[in-house]
Order: structure tokens, then sequence, then C-alpha cells
């Protein structure tokens, strides 16, 4: 049956040769792109990762001499004179109780200029036995810490150190710092000279101290959470003292994406056994995205300039190739319609070149066998046949024809090689030398050839049926008695019509005869016209007119192989459609097995 229809992409050879051109460059980059995106963001990943422990460790080391420092005030309890001064207790005198607080602050105040402790002390609470606050500063109204749970905790560990908070005091007048929060470093005081109970100091400390320290730093969407996952230290300081749940589910030691505050974050945490708090790092896959999207953008610039560079190649390249075969296309086509005069240039000695010249020395050689075959005196046409045969080098036309075709199966053009094989197959059949009476199925076969050729030259505007008795197909009729007819229909009926053309051939036999019709559903034929084809094939030989010569021909042919009661019959009418009926000889019976 007769192919699909080829798509205008599939027709052109420029277009397969950009369209290569476009991929071979395209690909390669669209996967360059794609592993250079994700290794960017893998590495992205891993360098912000090390960036932040790096980060993270110098906090830690920051915050671990700041808080021995503290640590280091907090000794003073056990210094000779503040024993003795907590031995011998708070006076019940208030004017030596001042004395004795004076005495005792002042002890502290010379052990923080002595040890050179770092930090702004905020507060020192000395907590009594009995739970008496004794504040170097009254700052606080209110507050007891003896009955804290943190404090009593604390106590219970014997003297070591436990920082606690953060803590948002109850002040006798507003606090002047940006936040009201603080920190505290707790411990008992053991008695180091009697055997009494001393109580505990705490030590309080601004948060705001720690954020001037981690400033410097230049710490960003870093957290430090307490145990209860409260914020200690944010860059946002209003976040201070609220307690983040989102904490609750990272661990001491964490490194892993999740999704906070509905925003993909890639999360890191370490954990300090110094103050038992956790180092949350922050940062959102946009930011580390960026370098990323930098170098997809980089790649797809790239990537554009290089198929803006791709398109001016194949466009200089598949012209230079493309060229001379349009060229030799639309030469072909003249060639098709019955001119043989022509020549092309040959510019290069390649395949296409080569194919050039073949194609020169073919219409030369056609051209003068046809210029020959119409000076020539012939009365019958297979007389004119077998000269042309004599005339025709056949080998080197289909040598011509398989070059074309091999030439477009390397050039991947299979409707070129398509044209050419199917062309080389008629003109086998057509100048062969062998028997000019041959089986309908072969002549059917040339008939078929011819349609797809057509279909390939318009874009498969016409379609064939065939409809044969399987004891027809071996009935022997001259060769080329379809061919011209449908021929005909197609330039004559079908080439002008709008819509699809349909060619059909149908065969049965009668009575007395054996028919063949050709039917298509073209432009059919004026009345005048179709009476004057009528008398032109009534009266053989007349050359009054060169149109129609294929029909003329035909039953020139038929009559001179069956007699005079045999040839074609045509019936037409406009816009419906034109029919050829073969009447031939009805078809000898096979014996019987």
């Amino acid at each position: 049956m007769i192919r699909g229809r080829p798509s205008a992409f599939t027709n052109s050879l420029h277009n397969k040769l950009f369209f290569s051109y476009a991929v071979v460059i395209v690909i390669p980059l669209l996967i360059l792109g794609g592993i250079l995106y994700m290794t960017t963001i893998g590495l992205t990943q891993r360098q912000t990762q090390e960036n932040r422990l790096l980060e993270m460790k110098v906090l830690s080391q920051n915050l671990q001499e700041y808080f021995n420092s503290l640590e280091l005030y907090s000794r003073a309890i056990y210094t000779g004179e503040i024993q003795q001064l907590l031995n011998r207790g708070l006076p019940e005198d208030i004017i030596e109780q001042t004395r004795w607080k004076t005495s005792l602050f002042q002890q502290f105040a010379e052990w923080y200029g002595y040890m050179g402790v770092k930090g702004e002390i905020h507060n020192v609470t000395i907590v009594m036995p009995d739970g008496t606050m004794i504040q170097r500063d009254p700052l606080y109204s209110g507050e007891s810490f003896a009955d804290k749970s943190w404090y009593t905790q604390t106590l219970a560990l014997q003297g070591e150190v436990r920082v606690a908070g953060p803590f948002k005091r109850s002040y006798h007048l507003p606090p002047s710092a940006a936040s009201p929060y603080t920190f505290s470093l707790v411990r008992k005081i053991n008695n180091t000279t009697g055997n009494g109970s001393l109580g505990g100091i705490v030590v309080d400390v601004s948060v705001m101290d720690i954020y001037r320290m981690l400033g410097g730093l230049e710490l960003k969407d870093v957290l430090i959470l307490n145990a209860d996952n409260e914020i200690v230290y944010s860059s946002a300081v209003e976040q201070i003292g609220q307690r983040w749940e989102e904490g609750s589910k990272i661990g001491a030691n964490f490194s892993g994406w999740m999704d906070i505050g509905g925003e993909r974050m890639f999360v890191g945490s370490t954990y300090s056994d110094a103050t038992g708090w956790r180092f949350v790092t922050l940062d959102p896959l946009s930011s580390i995205q960026s370098n990323s999207i930098r170098y997809r953008d980089i790649t797809i610039g790239i990537g554009a300039f290089a198929l803006v560079v791709a398109l001016v190649i194949s466009t200089f390249v598949s012209r230079r190739i493309t060229r001379p075969l349009r060229n030799l296309q639309q030469k072909m086509k003249k060639v098709q319609t019955g001119d043989f005069n022509i020549q092309l240039d040959v510019t290069s000695s390649d395949e296409v070149g080569q194919l050039t010249r073949s194609f020169n020395r073919m219409t030369e050689e056609i051209h003068t066998l046809v210029h020959h075959v119409y000076k020539s005196e012939i009365t019958r046409k297979e007389a004119q046949l077998k000269a042309l045969h004599s005339q025709i080098n056949p080998h080197f036309l289909y040598n011509t024809l398989d070059s074309m075709n091999a030439i477009a199966v390397i050039e991947d053009v299979p409707l070129l090689s398509r044209m050419a094989k199917m062309l080389s197959e008629m003109f086998r059949y057509s100048i062969s030398s062998g028997e000019q009476i041959v089986p309908l199925r072969e002549e059917l076969k040339q008939v078929v050839r011819y349609v797809e050729i057509q279909q390939i030259r318009y874009d498969d505007k016409f379609s064939l049926v065939v409809d044969i008795p399987e004891e027809l197909l071996d009935y022997r009729i001259p060769k080329l008695t379809l061919q011209p007819i449908v021929e005909n229909a197609i330039y004559h009926g079908l080439e002008m019509i709008p819509g699809e053309g349909r060619i059909s051939i149908v065969g049965r036999e009668t009575d007395d005869y054996t028919v063949l019709e050709v039917t298509d559903n073209g432009q059919g034929i004026p009345p005048d016209e179709l009476a004057d084809i009528r008398r032109r094939l009534r009266q053989r030989g007349d050359p009054s007119s060169t149109e129609h010569i294929g029909l003329a021909n035909v039953q020139e042919r038929l009559e001179l192989h069956y007699g005079a009661d045999c040839g074609i019959s045509v019936v037409s009418e406009p816009d419906q459609g034109t029919t050829i009926a073969y009447r031939l000889p009805k078809a000898p019976r096979q014996p019987s097995a």
C-alpha cells in the first residue's frame, strides 16, 4: 500500500542538518549544566557545613573563654576575707549590715580587677542558707532564687558551676538595656573554713553582653538554645528569651535539611559541654543555591551563545550541502516534465559533484535519444521502444540512480533514497530489453511505483486503490499500458483539485471480454474536449495535436496487439471524474488439475 505522508521537516535535508547540530550542542550542554548544577549544590552544601562548623568552633571557644572568665570571677567566694564574712553571717544591725555588704562586694570588685575578668557583671547575688538574697545592686524586686529549680539543682552539684537562663528579672526600675533578659552563672558556696552552710552565688550577666561579644563574629542565622529550647542568642534581639518550638526536633549534633517556617533550610547543630547550650545554624536553600543558580545561568548563557553559533554554522554548512542538491532537484523536476536540454554547473568534486556530472551525462544522453526518436519515422510503437533500448545504456542509468540512492542514504535523506530506488526500478522495467508482453501484476507494480513517486512530489495528495481478482493478475498485456493512463489522470484530472485525489484500478470479466477500468475523482473533461479525444482515438496516427499522446499511444498498441475490436474508451463528466475502460480479449481458462 501507499505509505503515509512525510512531514515537512523530514522532507528537508537542511532541517535535518540543523537539527543534528542543535542536538549535538544542546544535549551535552544540558547534561553538563545539570551535572555542574548538582555538583555545585553539593559542594556549596559541604562548604556551608564546613564553614558553619568552623564558625561554631570559634563561637564555642569564645563562649568557653567568656564563661571561664565568669567562673574565675565566681571563685572570689573562696578567698579568706569572703569566707570569713559569710561564716560571720549577715549582721542584724542595719548599719553593720551595710558595712558587711560593702566589705563583701568590695572583695568581689578587687577580685574582678585582680583576675582581669572579661565581660560586664550585671549583678551579683549571695543567697544565704535561709533564702535571704544579698544583691550587689538592689535591682530586683520580689525575686526569690532559693525556691527556683535551677538554683536547688545547682546546690546539689556541690560547688560545680552551672549556667542557667535566660531570665526576665523583675526590676525596681525598667532596665535601660535593649533586652531585659539575663543569664546566670550559679554555684554552691562551699565552706572552706567552717562547717556551716554558706548558701550559693548567682552571677547575672545581661544577654546583651553576649550579643556585643558575638556581634564581632558577623554570625548570620545562628541561634543559641538552652536545654529548654529557649533562645539565649539570636541576631534578632527581640527573639531572645522566647521558646523555639523547632528546637525539639534538632538533636545535640545534627546536620541535614528541614522545613522551618515554610522554608527549606540546611540545619546544623553542635553542643557545648561548658554551658549545656546548643548552637544552631540555619541556611536557607535559596542562599545555598545562589552559586548554583549563577553557574546555571552562566551555562544557559554559554548554551544560548553556542546555539546561535550552531545556527550560523549549520545554516552555512547545510546550505553549501543542500544548495546543489536543491538545484539538482529542480532540474530533475524539469526533466520529469520532458525538458531534457538541461545542464548543471559542477562546482565541486565530492559526491554531490559526481552526482551532478552523472545527471548532466544522463540528461545529455536522454536529450540526444529523445531528439533522435522524434526525428525517426517510426510507424509502430514497439519498434520505437526497441530503438530506444538499443541507444540507451541501462547500466549507466541504473548506476547513476544507485549512486543517488547511496548518497541519499549517507546523507540520511530517506525520501530521496526511496525516490531514486523506485525511479531505478521504473527505468529498469521500462527500458529493459526483455519481453514486451508482461503479466498484469508486473504492470500494476510499475503503476504503484509511479504513484508513490508522485505522492512524494505532491505531498500525498493522491491515493491509489487496486481491486483486481487473483485470477486476472497473470493476464498478459503490453508493457506500459496502465502507467500512461494513470499519469494522465494525475496531470489532467487530479493535479488541480483542492481535495484528495483518488485513483482506482478495477478488473473484471464479462461474457466476451476482460475489462480493466482506471477511474479518478478529478475535475473531469469538458464535453467538447471529450468529443475531440474520442475522435482522435478512432483515427489512429493523427498528428494534429500533441495532447493526450499517452491515450493514443495505448490505443494504437492495444489495437496492434489484440485487433481493432479491442482498445480503450473514455467516460467523463465535469467535476465528477473520468473513467478509462480497457476492453481486452477474455483471459484463457487454466486447465483444472
